[in-house]
């Protein structure tokens, strides 16, 4: 039937929705643990250099993370999905996010 989607597809998308997933905890915990990260610097008292060298620095990595996240690439045209974080659909066919989901899980 045309509307099936065959099995490879479905592993495809399952293992792009598994990636994506990666890809937007590992931001999210990279933005979470800026606040953890100054308090740890502001206790253990570190010279200012120090300091402001550690923070850029994670904030460097989460940037790349971001921008990591948006080259996400979508299962079904192989272009990359958003040009933004938290897209909902892809900005070259039009697939969703919960679209992804319902066929990497089979349903």
């Amino acid at each position: 039937m045309p509307g099936e989607i065959s099995t490879p597809d479905v592993q495809r998308y399952g293992r792009a929705w598994h990636n994506y997933v990666a890809r937007r905890n590992l931001v999210v915990v990279l933005f979470v643990g800026l606040v953890p990260l100054g308090a740890l610097i502001a206790r253990l008292k570190l010279s200012e250099i120090v300091s402001m060298s550690v923070l850029a620095g994670w904030i460097a990595v989460y940037l790349a993370g971001a921008w990591w996240l948006t080259q996400w690439k979508c299962p079904r045209c192989g272009k990359t999905f958003a040009n933004r974080l938290w897209t909902p659909r892809c900005i070259s066919c039009g697939l969703s996010k919960d679209e992804v989901v319902a066929v990497g899980r089979g349903k």
